[in-house]
């Protein structure tokens, strides 16, 4: 008998965890306990939010710390309430010891939640859920945000380790997306470390800025996906301010200098000419910072392309062709850089980004064609074809026709639309100060001509 009731007790525990774990089809009253608990956490939780509400953020810290102790999964919003309840209040206290107090417990919530993540998960719709990797860069935002001057050894190495694995993770795990303000705000931290230590830093900022970039630009591309216009500048409202940040202290920073650039690689490249994937990293990161013309990118090229044929080895051995002035050549391996792509929304990317080089290098008739391919394989980019236009009747002092081309790019692909607007901005500058020096220009030419057919009157014996 005494066994058979051990068994049960067992049971009964075993029951008890499983349901902790898991809460799926339950309302916030099943996650709250029993009795007078629920009945004071049910009151604490509509007490906060009311202070949270009035930005009382001191008066609301209390009852939301006992909802988080007596029912860690009642609501998955006791997180953000939290963390925004811990950072004002924190951010307000005079007292050092307190201060401090608060930042620790702002990082201990994010270790909570990642406790209970599975629970909080269970009860959440699945595009709502968070995964490790949400969890830990909103962390490493608020470390880097809150933490100097507070945490004890605050660094920024900690900070961009902490970073880091968020967004790995993020990577590794298909997260939705990462918010723009972390982003915005690793980015200022890889930025900083890059300051203080150039050379030795120089290649992971650059893969930091590149990586930033992209993720900025795959969110603005859901614009594109939204279900109304509202929604679509919601998405470009939170991701083309930190893209347009991240561009302009990546412009800051001067670290894609070509001649350090090339001193970096170089070496490196004759170090690792049989190691496909850096000679592929390497590729990208010099084509990306105006190196696509040097020694250097041309035997990455080489070497990748000799080790297993790719589009992004193929476009640098059609840009040595072309340097060499083979242009036959050169067309024969910008085209097999498309044919190496398996679909053709990515046959349109390579496209693109073969108009772009050829940009680089003047060949605008030629960009233009691959412009129209682009467009061809894949409808969708033409927005950014006409943003790459625009950029190549500038250069060609066609300004009108560049303005022209930024309006449309911007109406035609919404994720575009801050950068199109940008361009355009500058275009337009430009072309005032173009359209001036042409008046002055003119003006000193008519006064030239006069002045001559003045002097050329009194040699000619002036009225006789």
């Amino acid at each position: 008998m005494k066994f058979t009731r051990i068994i049960a007790a067992f049971s009964f525990i075993a029951v008890s965890l499983s349901s902790m774990a898991q809460y799926e089809g339950t309302r916030v009253y099943d996650r709250i306990g029993h009795g007078d608990d629920s009945i004071s956490t049910l009151g604490n939780i509509v007490l906060y939010k009311d202070y949270y509400k009035a930005n009382d953020f001191q008066n609301a810290y209390e009852p939301w710390k006992a909802v988080l102790t007596k029912a860690p999964c009642a609501e998955v919003s006791t997180y953000a309430y939290g963390a925004a309840i811990l950072a004002n209040v924190l951010v307000k206290e005079q007292d050092m010891t307190k201060k401090k107090e608060y930042f620790n417990e702002l990082m201990s919530l994010y270790e909570t939640r990642l406790a209970n993540m599975e629970a909080l998960n269970s009860f959440t719709k699945v595009s709502k859920r968070a995964t490790r990797g949400d969890i830990l860069a909103r962390k490493a935002f608020d470390y880097a945000y809150y933490g100097a001057g507070v945490a004890d050894n605050y660094s920024l190495d900690t900070a961009y380790v902490m970073f880091r694995k968020g967004i790995d993770l993020i990577n590794a795990e298909g997260a939705k997306e990462v918010p723009g303000f972390v982003l915005d705000k690793f980015f200022e931290i890889s930025y900083h470390k890059y300051l203080a230590n150039n050379d030795g830093f120089r290649e992971q900022f650059l893969k930091d800025y590149m990586e930033s970039q992209e993720a900025c630009q795959k969110m603005l591309g859901l614009a594109n996906e939204a279900s109304d216009p509202a929604a679509a500048q919601k998405i470009v409202a939170q991701y083309d301010p930190t893209l347009n940040r991240i561009e302009l202290i990546f412009a800051q920073s001067k670290a894609a200098d070509p001649a350090q650039l090339i001193a970096i690689f170089g070496p490196k490249v004759e170090l690792n000419k049989d190691n496909l994937a850096y000679l592929k990293s390497a590729l990208v990161l010099l084509a990306a910072n105006d190196c696509d013309t040097t020694d250097v990118y041309f035997k990455a090229a080489e070497y990748a392309y000799n080790i297993e044929p790719s589009y992004e080895s193929a476009i640098g051995i059609a840009q040595k062709y072309y340097k060499d002035g083979l242009l036959t050549e050169s067309v024969q391996y910008f085209d097999k850089a498309i044919e190496l792509c398996k679909t053709e929304a990515t046959k349109a990317n390579i496209a693109l980004k073969i108009a772009n080089a050829l940009t680089k290098s003047s060949e605008t008739e030629r960009a233009l064609t691959y412009l129209d391919k682009a467009v061809e394989l894949n409808p969708a980019v033409s927005g950014r074809a006409n943003l790459v236009r625009a950029q190549i009747y500038a250069s060609t002092k066609k300004f009108v026709d560049a303005i022209n081309f930024c309006d449309l790019a911007a109406s035609e692909d919404v994720s575009i639309s801050g950068s199109a607007n940008r361009l355009k901005e500058k275009i337009q500058e430009v072309k005032q100060k173009h359209d001036e020096y042409e008046r002055q220009n003119a003006a000193y030419e008519a006064e030239k001509a006069k002045r001559k057919k003045e002097e050329d009157f009194w040699k000619a014996g002036g009225a006789q």
